[in-house]
Parts: structure tokens; C-alpha cells; sequence
């Protein structure tokens, strides 16, 4: 008997076209419950929620593809004090969307305000102020963790609902391990 090496990607693109092939109308793309609660994104979640910085790949709402390293929050922003709605606290929820900081919008910002000549703590509060960024979970391509790539773009049906092009559009370092995972499958599988 041979043994046969799937990587997890391979393993839930043959999964998703079992299950629809034979119930076309299941929704799969990503929403907040699976990106709050599902198991092969629990290296993600642990990366956003220590602060480490992430690249993400998604379509924006003009069909464009945005790269962004993010992260979960800057020290020096400092929140509104104000009490929210139940709407205002269940936002990502309710529009399966993730609130992150664009790390490169905060250094542009805050390296502009400090040439302008602003004190240094008041140059990192209106940065980080401006630099709060909402992902579509759905219109996400992919993730990119400490190395690894967490490929959602057949689960999010990217090649369906964009096309070629914009499932094609990943970052150089996001190509790169997907081939590395790629390699790495086939030389299990001699």
C-alpha cells in the first residue's frame, strides 16, 4: 500500500468540492464564527491576539487586492471611554469583518507628523488614530503567519467571485511558501 501526503490546504480544497458537489447552496466562505472558532486558524488567532504582525492578502470593495501587515492594536492608541450599543461591541460579528492596524498607514502617519515638528507622543496617538483598517473576512486570499500561509482563497471561492487575476495576486513571500509547502509535500510523498 503507498502512502499518500496532503498538505491541510490540498486536504480542504478536496473537501469543499465533495461538499459542493453534493449540496451546491452550503455558504463557505469565512465569517467571524469561523474565524473566531476554527481549528486551522488557531495559529493566526494566537499571532493577532499576542500582537505579532501578519500579512493579509484581500479584495478590497472596488475589486482591487490589498497587502497589509497588520496587527491587533498599538499601545498608544488610547479608545473612547464612551459605553457602546450592543451593535458598537458585536460590529465584527455582525458584518463578519476584522478590525486590525495597518502597520504601514501608522508609520507613514506618524513619520510625516514627527518631520511636521509634533511632540512624539501626540505624533503616535494621531497615528495610530488613523490607521484602524476593517477586512472583509470573506474577500480574504490569505494570511501570512511567522512563515506560513494560510491559503483561504478556494474557501472564500476568490477564482469564482474575482477571477484569475485577483487569485493570482498573493505577495512574493506568500508564493513562496506556498511552493516551499508544496516541495515539501512531494518529497513526503517519495
Amino acid at each position: 500500500m503507498r502512502k499518500i501526503i496532503v498538505t491541510e490546504s490540498q486536504l480542504k480544497r478536496l473537501l469543499n468540492k465533495v461538499i459542493n458537489e453534493s449540496s451546491m447552496d452550503v455558504e463557505e466562505k469565512l465569517d467571524y464564527e469561523g474565524f473566531s472558532q476554527g481549528d486551522d486558524l488557531q495559529q493566526l488567532r494566537d499571532a493577532i491576539d499576542r500582537n505579532v504582525l501578519v500579512s493579509v492578502a484581500f479584495v478590497k470593495k472596488d475589486g482591487t487586492v490589498r497587502h497589509m501587515a497588520i496587527k491587533k492594536s498599538l499601545s498608544s492608541y488610547v479608545g473612547s471611554d464612551r459605553e457602546k450599543s450592543e451593535k458598537q461591541m458585536n460590529v465584527e460579528m455582525n458584518n463578519n469583518i476584522k478590525k486590525v492596524v495597518d502597520i504601514n498607514a501608522y508609520n507613514k502617519k506618524l513619520k510625516e507628523l514627527r518631520n511636521m515638528g509634533v511632540e512624539d507622543e501626540e505624533a503616535k496617538s494621531e497615528a495610530a488614530k488613523i490607521s484602524w483598517r476593517s477586512i472583509s473576512l470573506e474577500n480574504v486570499l490569505g494570511f501570512m503567519v511567522r512563515g506560513n500561509f494560510v491559503d483561504l482563497r478556494d474557501e472564500n471561492e476568490i477564482m469564482d467571485r474575482f477571477g484569475e487575476e485577483v487569485y493570482n495576486s498573493l505577495t512574493k513571500s506568500m508564493r513562496n511558501a506556498l511552493a516551499q509547502d508544496q516541495m515539501g509535500n512531494q518529497e513526503g510523498e517519495i
